[in-house]
Order: C-alpha cells, then sequence, then structure tokens
C-alpha cells in the first residue's frame, strides 16, 4: 500500500481540501479531489507519481462540499463514490438551486440556514458562489450519472482500502481507512483519511462542536470525530496537516 498526499489540506483564509493518492492492488483511488482552481495542481502532482488522469480507477468523496469535489471530471474513467446520503441531498439541493428564482438565490440561502444545526454566513456565500462555478459537476449529480456510486454500509475497495461511515459534518459524510502505510522509521500503521470528520488546524483543539463553521448535527460530529481521535494514531486531516502520535508517516506529502 502506498499513500501519497498530492494537495495537504489548507483552513482560513482559502479552504482547501487534502487530496491523496492511495495505491492498492493495481487501483490507483483518490480520497477527495479537491478545489477546482487546484486542478493544474493536482494534474501536475500526479504526473510527479507517474499517474495519468485516465490511470485514476476510484475518486472518493469524503461528502461534496465544492472544496471536496472539484476536480471529479478531469477523471473521466473513475467511478465516484459517494455516501448515498449526501448524494439524495445534493441532488434535492440542486433541483431547489435551478428553481430558485429569488434575487441572489436567497430562497437556496434559506434553505442551506435549515439543512444544517450550525451554518456560519460566510458558508453559506461560499456554497452558492462555488455551485455556480462548479455547475458542470453538480448537474451530473442531479442528472444521477452512472459514475456516481451512493454507497448505504461500510465498503472494502481492496484488502488495504477500507470507507466507514463519519457522520455529523454531513449525514452522509465517509473516511478512508489505508490499512498497512509505510512508515519512515519503516512500520507499517493503520491511517485514517478523514475529510471533515477531523478538520484539522485549531478546529481540532476546539472544545465544543458548536464552534465548529459547517455541521448538520453537532451531536453526532462530536461524537465521531473524539470516536476517531482516540481510535487513529495517524490521520490526514481534511483542512491542515497530518496528526501523528510518534513515527512519522512516509506519505510522499507535497507542499
Amino acid at each position: 500500500m502506498k499513500l501519497t498526499v498530492l494537495i495537504p489540506g489548507s483552513s482560513f483564509p482559502r479552504l482547501r481540501s487534502a487530496v491523496t493518492l492511495l495505491r492498492s492492488e493495481g487501483l490507483h483511488i483518490l480520497v477527495d479531489s479537491g478545489l477546482a482552481e487546484d486542478g493544474g495542481r493536482l494534474l501536475a502532482a500526479l504526473d510527479q507519481e507517474g499517474v495519468e488522469p485516465g490511470e485514476v480507477d476510484v475518486v472518493i468523496a469524503t461528502h461534496l462540499h465544492y472544496d471536496h469535489c472539484g476536480n471529479h471530471l478531469l477523471f473521466p474513467r473513475a467511478s465516484y463514490l459517494v455516501g448515498a446520503g449526501d448524494l439524495a441531498a445534493v441532488r434535492s439541493f440542486m433541483a431547489f438551486f435551478h428553481a430558485d428564482g429569488s434575487p441572489g438565490k436567497t430562497a437556496t440561502a434559506d434553505l442551506l440556514r435549515g439543512s444544517y444545526e450550525d451554518i456560519k454566513p460566510f458558508y453559506i456565500r461560499s456554497i452558492v458562489r462555488e455551485v455556480t462555478r462548479n455547475l458542470a459537476f453538480y448537474d451530473l449529480v442531479l442528472a444521477g450519472d452512472p459514475r456516481f456510486v451512493p454507497l448505504d454500509t461500510l465498503c472494502w475497495l481492496t484488502s488495504e482500502v477500507e470507507i466507514v461511515s463519519t457522520a455529523g459534518h454531513t449525514q452522509g459524510h465517509r473516511s478512508v481507512v489505508a490499512h498497512g502505510v509505510e512508515l519512515e522509521d519503516g512500520g507499517f500503521a493503520d491511517v485514517l483519511i478523514a475529510g471533515d470528520a477531523v478538520p484539522g488546524g485549531e478546529i481540532v483543539k476546539r472544545a465544543s462542536a458548536a464552534e465548529i463553521p459547517l455541521v448538520a448535527d453537532s451531536a453526532l460530529y462530536w461524537r465521531t470525530r473524539r470516536s476517531l481521535l482516540d481510535r487513529y494514531r495517524y490521520i490526514i486531516p481534511g483542512h491542515g496537516t497530518s496528526i501523528s502520535n510518534g513515527s512519522r508517516l512516509a506519505t510522499g506529502a507535497r507542499s
């Protein structure tokens, strides 16, 4: 199992998700595809790894927020795996978005406020803006493009790559466990690619789920986050540098 962080996640002032490449049992697997404006950077990182866009077999979306799925369409051969709850929610949202004739999509903004227990105003503005910028992708979600594969249960892609439910940030949120990743000291460990179940940065240190800028279910989010931090020694957060409590990961992370 080889794991490479192609693009590290970052928080404010520019929110971008980590993009991670897994090579397992002959498959090239991406976990999240990142911010759309980072498409060129992502392709360059893959090229350095000797991977062509057409060689990517699977893109796993931890969830379908714009900063995590902006470059799926660069990989036309891939299957796009996503939690079934998130896929259904985005399809419903996009139908509403297209039907909303209110000035500045104010009705869509109101829908977003009602869909999350806590969502900061800047997130509402960003989601509405970035949906417009990523309309080709989100319209494929709405149309039911067969490349999108909904995940209802736990899933193993290979004997080394496990997709687990980590709901809270969104109801259908998924994270990925890469089993048997090589450490720089020569050992091996399981690595959690968390998405926004553990967003990273200063958010990891906050004492209350209510302080998270966007969360569908605060109590569930907090239980999930605590469980993951207790269970996994090595974590690649959605929006921060890798977390480890000991040996360093041999992730090949790029800046």
